[in-house]
């Protein structure tokens, strides 16, 4: 769905009951009443929507809005909680969970986390703040479950700095891994429904990330290196000695996951068809097996660790196009993984639709209580261009909060910008 004037126009007044359930967390109706002028500020038309241009659109105060967003101490945390509580259950059932990290390139070096580092939105080293992001996907949309800054090593050495930007004391550092792991826990913790976590290979490839989520019980379907492991397609022995296990001398060689592929029979292989997002058909083989994989072994106490093997192989090509890691609690299927295979990128119509059309690499303060305040509020924004989006698929929709009259703070607000704007839509 493209977000234009006229969709805006036709569905602005939607914006009460969706606002109410999620600014209701912030207690004080001026925060109610800021959330909802910020959150319809990234939603209308505007090239520019960092807070000074915004609110000269919205008729609001620019030093008001900027101590909302920047130092009013309101906690992220807890409207991350109202979405995930409020909004994500009127999507299920739920296909995947899905976890990225997203760059904002940055000048200067006082933005909080800004660093020389990768920037998925450049595809290369560059000034950059990068944020780890966790959503789910219904096969329809996608939705965020929440959202962190990472800081690099080079911040969280210098605690003057942190200071500076505001970063909490307990902050310290975190892999992106490591962040991923805290937001999944944050949406298990609200209950939200079950389903395999996806990931490229920056998270598939580390053995400690596939474990802590097997510990939580939970399914995963990970993009994996094909030259990066070692593993055997049968069990092989292992015996104990100064608390490290190693593999029998008699054992056959370990192979890597691109040579266990090409040794896969013919006969296993899946021709598997699907449309892509420009509507033309796309067509490739799928096959899967059981493996062991050698990085177990590494850890103390360690062991060969079981998965599937998952290999996307177009017929004539030279090289796999992807081998993924997986466990699933049910037996692999075509249907299953040709799904899952494909349902990572959805987390990029998210980067996407946000930052070209709702202002999320728009802010321009340095602070982290900023940084995170606009982190959800631009969030919100999409989670409601997301239920429209839904609204117009379906025949029917569960929605989003129930009486706009029951804030009056809010409803005041949104009457006051439709009535303000109307003539700018």
């Amino acid at each position: 769905m493209n977000w234009s004037p006229s969709l805006f126009r036709r569905n602005a007044h939607e914006l009460k009951s969706f606002m109410i359930p999620l600014a209701n967390v912030l207690g004080r109706s001026e925060r109610r009443v800021c959330a909802t002028g910020y959150v319809h500020g990234l939603l209308m038309p505007g090239h520019r929507k960092s807070i000074r241009p915004m609110a000269e659109r919205l008729g609001m105060d620019s030093q008001s809005l900027q101590q909302f967003v920047s130092d009013s101490p309101w906690r992220e945390q807890e409207v991350w909680g109202a979405i995930r509580r409020e909004i994500i259950p009127s999507m299920e059932a739920l296909d995947a969970w899905i976890v990225d990290d997203t760059g904002w390139v940055k000048q200067g070096e006082h933005s909080v986390g800004v660093s020389h580092q990768y920037c998925g939105s450049v595809g290369k080293q560059a000034n950059c703040q990068v944020s780890v992001e966790l959503v789910v996907s219904n096969g329809e949309a996608v939705a965020p479950l929440g959202g962190r800054l990472y800081l690099p090593e080079s911040w969280t050495s210098h605690p003057q700095r942190c200071q500076e930007a505001g970063v909490p004391s307990e902050v310290g550092f975190q892999t992106k891994l490591e962040i991923a792991l805290d937001l999944i826990d944050c949406a298990r913790a609200d209950t939200v429904q079950p389903a395999p976590l996806l990931a490229d290979s920056a998270y598939g490839d580390s053995s400690k990330f596939r474990a802590a989520l097997r510990s939580r019980g939970m399914e995963f379907f990970l993009q994996a290196t094909p030259s990066g492991h070692k593993a055997w397609t049968e069990w092989v022995p292992t015996s104990k000695k100064f608390k490290r296990r190693y593999v029998d001398p008699q054992a056959p060689k370990a192979q890597t996951l691109e040579e266990i592929a090409q040794r896969i029979p013919s006969e296993l292989w899946q021709k598997v068809r699907w449309k892509a997002a420009n509507g033309h058909p796309r067509m490739t083989r799928l096959a899967w097996r059981e493996i062991y994989l050698a990085h177990g072994l590494r850890n103390t106490e360690g062991d060969l660790e079981k998965v599937w093997l998952i290999v996307d192989w177009p017929e004539g090509d030279p090289q796999p196009y992807h081998c993924f890691l997986a466990e699933l609690h049910r037996p692999p299927s075509k249907a299953l993984c040709l799904k899952l295979s494909r349902s990572r990128w959805h987390i990029e119509q998210y980067f996407q639709r946000s930052k070209d059309d709702l202002g999320l690499d728009h802010y321009e303060g340095r602070s982290w209580r900023g940084f995170h305040h606009h982190l959800v509020l631009s969030a919100i924004a999409y989670l409601f261009v997301m239920t429209i989006h839904l609204r117009s698929k379906k025949n029917f929709w569960p929605d989003v909060g129930s009486n706009p009259e029951s804030d009056p703070a809010v409803s005041g607000e949104i009457d006051r910008l439709l009535l303000l704007l109307r003539h700018e839509i």
